[in-house]
């Protein structure tokens, strides 16, 4: 075994004592195989968190290129009349005429975030959700949300507001263009050519076991086998594995899913997500050194991240892979540390062998 291979397994120990649960995958051109680790057992499924909208917005993107969308199609052509209504409403403004696909993608439909939006709705939304662990959340339930209990925050193509609501639309959008339910779009289209048999659509897949799924931990609580866990629908409710979202990951880098002309016009990174973070089409771009300024000249990341500490990104100048869950709101801090040391480890032993080959 490589050192570098040692001193990432001992990092990644490192955290399993700080965290309830944690699975961990690496591929680098500078290991002798990929590292995969995980706190329980092997193929350990977890909730996929927003990393799931990289499978809506592959679906979005396939549909696209076969012609049954365009990235300029306005949406309320899809949907019935009065569907729309209340939900793009700014300054007395009804905008939904006008919001198109490319706007849902770059979270700048004006659409307001059910999930984490500014709302009068009372409880608060996760509250209700561990409150309630039988409620069942359906699409049109998460979608009401946002129309009942929140006001849209700008017109179509303006302001960057990272919304779930949005991802629901696109997840609604491909059952009508389709004919068919979102998790059999996935398998169809995604799970079964890259062969991930471990991933499933949650509450939807026949395939979905709740007990299966490593611990869920919002507000202290593991909410793993509540019913209330439908919160997010095409938003990223996913039960997959490391392994899984490599095959996934792996296709991603090789334009397997789609093509690069695609590909190349989803990665403009023109919005703001948080610290390091852009957004560009359905896809993240993560720059270290605007985390942390002694990461300058680190690789630019392409993939998405998830709230429970969920990471899948593949480095765009060597290809490399991380995939990392922690399964916690409240771990996310965590989660960056963990990604960046090992990627430290990895850029020193890339400069090291540099320099041995000048």
């Amino acid at each position: 075994m490589k050192p570098i291979d040692q001193s990432i397994k001992s990092i990644i120990q490192s955290y399993e004592k700080k965290t309830k649960t944690l699975q961990v995958y690496v591929e680098s051109s500078c290991l002798d195989q990929p590292i995969i680790y995980e706190n329980t057992h092997e193929n350990q499924k977890f909730h996929s968190a927003s990393v799931g909208k990289l499978m809506t917005t592959t679906l979005i993107v396939q549909a696209i290129e076969t012609g049954l969308l365009n990235w300029d199609q306005h949406i309320h052509e899809l949907f019935e009349k009065g569907y729309l209504d209340q939900l793009f409403v700014y300054k007395n403004m009804d905008y939904q005429s006008i919001v198109t696909i490319s706007d849902l993608l770059s979270h700048t439909s004006g659409i307001n975030d059910y999930f984490e939006g500014k709302s009068d709705l009372k409880p608060s939304f996760l509250d209700q959700v561990i409150e309630n662990p039988d409620r069942f959340y359906t699409p049109n339930d998460l979608i009401d949300i946002t129309r009942k209990h929140q006001q849209a925050v700008g017109k179509p193509g303006g302001r960057f507001l990272y919304s779930d609501t949005g991802f629901v639309l696109l997840g609604l959008i491909l059952e009508k263009i389709h004919q068919k339910p979102f998790y059999e779009l996935l398998r169809t289209y995604i799970f079964d050519p890259l062969s991930m048999h471990d991933t499933s659509f949650m509450f939807y897949d026949p395939l979905f076991k709740s007990e299966e799924l490593a611990p869920v931990i919002i507000k202290h609580q593991d909410i793993k086998t509540y019913t209330s866990l439908s919160l997010d629908f095409s938003g990223g409710g996913l039960s997959t594995t490391v392994s899984d979202l490599a095959k996934f990951m792996r296709a991603w880098r090789e334009q397997k899913l789609f093509s690069i002309e695609s590909h190349q016009k989803m990665a403009v990174f023109k919005h703001h997500f948080t610290s390091g973070m852009y957004y560009g089409l359905g896809m993240m771009e993560l720059r270290f050194e605007k985390v942390f300024f002694l990461l300058k000249g680190f690789p630019r990341f392409h993939g998405h991240l998830g709230v429970l500490g969920v990471h899948a990104w593949v480095d765009t100048l060597h290809g490399d892979i991380f995939i990392i869950n922690m399964g916690n709101l409240s771990d996310m801090v965590k989660s960056f540390q963990l990604l960046i040391q090992v990627v430290s480890v990895i850029e020193k032993a890339r400069k090291k062998k540099s320099h041995q080959q000048v």
